[in-house]
């Protein structure tokens, strides 16, 4: 053992700066990080990528033998499949945007002992950027419906909700590296990657999805190696009293850029696509992000100059409704995207109103009529349930109907001669702090406005192979399938609602 940490220590002895060239300053820092600290991983990187080739050995055989000779995939509970078409290129972009973030961190830090761990990161993102597209590919071959799992993949600009977490995402790479480091390390893998590899298993496996853990666990597995470079990384920066103030903004700022997309998208995907309900994301959300992130970690770098995100408070009041609201439009807009939705059942209803108290005095008649729209001899669509559909966010790109649609947050300004909605004070205040870093960045509505919803779901390669069938459908009845016909017989047009008060 103690001649593996002499090797470890000669290698990082071998960082160096080229003396023939100067380094240019791709990345700049606001934040004084010290050149010497320990290193998170301890791992030399040749037997570090033994060890990560060892387990895809393990992951790929048992996809492409026993489950798949099982034909697991196919047996799964077609609403948790659903699911899936819509999570994997989220995920994946989430994965590449972090690898991004680790090359930026390579090249800004001067610092040995966190550049090996940044490297190894680097490759274990790289790694399940692979895996997911695989995964999603794995689906596209042996689901019982497999429309849908390419689709995510090339619609990140256009989709509605793709767009919106590739605004959370791109947080990781977009501005100071460090603020990328507190957005991925420090929130997203830290707080959230147990809410979605852990749980997300969990959900998967009680719903006959048996492909999905062999993958999530494989990365989660990476994660608690990521969440110490994200300790590092902190350490790192409050081991300088000057970094401080700045990096208490970034923090809060980064809290809030994640959880305004990853709890909504979190909760829609586990409280309304599970078939075999256990515990709601509520449950998970106060044990793992309340209790164990704020809890057990971010409450004790107080003494260190770090304190709770000051947006904490916020987040906590809105998630016991925010997942409900972002199902209603998601489900209503069903058109919009790739994947089937399922409507509720009395049985998932009752289960709601257990889990969240008040939840049917709210939602319960939006339930009811969409069910009574999904099929298509009716010739009603969901979203003519909506005078019109509400504004996006200019900072977080998500409807502005949090935590409920009639005790909405929403706020809108005029800058730059344009309107511009903000679900929170939290997302106007973002805005206010750097306006330059969202104004370029066009909602959903601003880049469709005026389409014919047929239009719309033509151009971007929303039909099945036949080439009349949606494979968007607002229920999984396979028998009464809505097509092009039905969308242009309902006469709908996508409007942007600021354009239109």
């Amino acid at each position: 053992m103690q001649n593996l940490i002499e090797a470890h220590n000669r290698v990082k002895d071998f960082d160096w700066e080229p003396s023939y060239a100067s380094k240019p300053d791709w990345y700049p820092t606001k934040y004084k990080i010290p050149a010497k600290t320990k290193d998170p991983f301890r791992h030399l990187i040749r037997d570090y990528l033994s060890m990560e080739e060892e387990k895809d050995n393990r992951q790929y055989g048992s996809m492409e033998d026993a489950l798949a000779r099982g034909q697991v995939s196919a047996k799964a509970e077609p609403r948790w499949m659903e699911a899936m078409k819509a999570a994997l290129p989220i995920l994946n972009f989430g994965e590449y945007a972090a690898m991004k973030n680790m090359g930026q961190l390579i090249e800004t830090i001067n610092n040995a002992e966190l550049r090996q761990g940044y490297l190894a990161q680097m490759l274990d993102e790289v790694r399940h950027t692979n895996q997911e597209a695989y995964l999603s590919r794995y689906f596209a071959r042996h689901a019982a419906d497999p429309e849908g799992f390419t689709q995510g993949f090339k619609l990140r600009g256009t989709n509605i909700f793709n767009r919106a977490a590739r605004a959370a995402f791109e947080a990781f790479f977009v501005g100071d590296p460090i603020e990328g480091a507190l957005n991925l390390q420090v929130v997203a893998e830290t707080a959230y990657t147990n809410s979605i590899f852990v749980a997300l298993t969990e959900i998967a496996a009680a719903n006959g999805d048996q492909v999905t853990p062999s993958v999530f666990l494989s990365i989660q597995s990476d994660e608690s190696r990521h969440m110490a470079n994200g300790y590092s990384t902190l350490a790192a920066v409050v081991s300088n009293p000057d970094n401080l103030p700045a990096l208490q903004i970034d923090f809060d700022r980064a809290f809030w850029r994640q959880h305004a997309f990853i709890d909504s998208f979190l909760s829609v995907v586990w409280d309304y696509f599970q078939t075999n309900r256990s515990f709601s994301y509520l449950d998970k959300w106060r044990e793992w992000i309340d209790n164990d992130w704020v809890g057990s970690y971010i409450e004790r770098l107080a003494p260190f100059g770090l304190k709770v995100p000051s947006t904490f408070a916020a987040a906590r009041d809105r998630v016991p409704w925010m997942g409900h609201s972002a199902a209603m439009v998601g489900f209503a807009a069903w058109p919009l995207q790739y994947w089937r939705f399922d409507p509720l059942t009395n049985r998932d209803m009752d289960w709601f109103e257990l889990k969240y108290p008040g939840w049917h005095g709210q939602y319960g008649k939006f339930w009811d009529e969409y069910r009574r729209r999904c099929d298509p001899r009716n010739g009603e669509l969901a979203l003519s349930m909506f005078p019109s559909l509400p504004p996006l966010c200019r900072v977080c790109q998500m409807p502005c109907v949090f935590p409920r649609p009639d005790i909405s947050t929403c706020r809108i300004k005029e800058f730059a001669g344009k309107r511009h909605a903000f679900c929170t004070p939290e997302c106007e205040l973002i805005f206010d702090q750097e306006p330059h870093r969202y104004l370029a960045y066009d909602t959903f509505y601003e880049l469709f406005d005026g389409y014919d919803l047929a239009d719309f779901i033509v151009e971007n390669g929303l039909l099945r192979a036949d080439g009349k069938t949606l494979i968007a459908q607002p229920w999984l009845n396979q028998e009464q399938m809505w097509t092009i016909d039905h969308i242009r017989a309902a006469r709908y047009e996508i409007r942007d609602p600021l354009r239109q008060q």
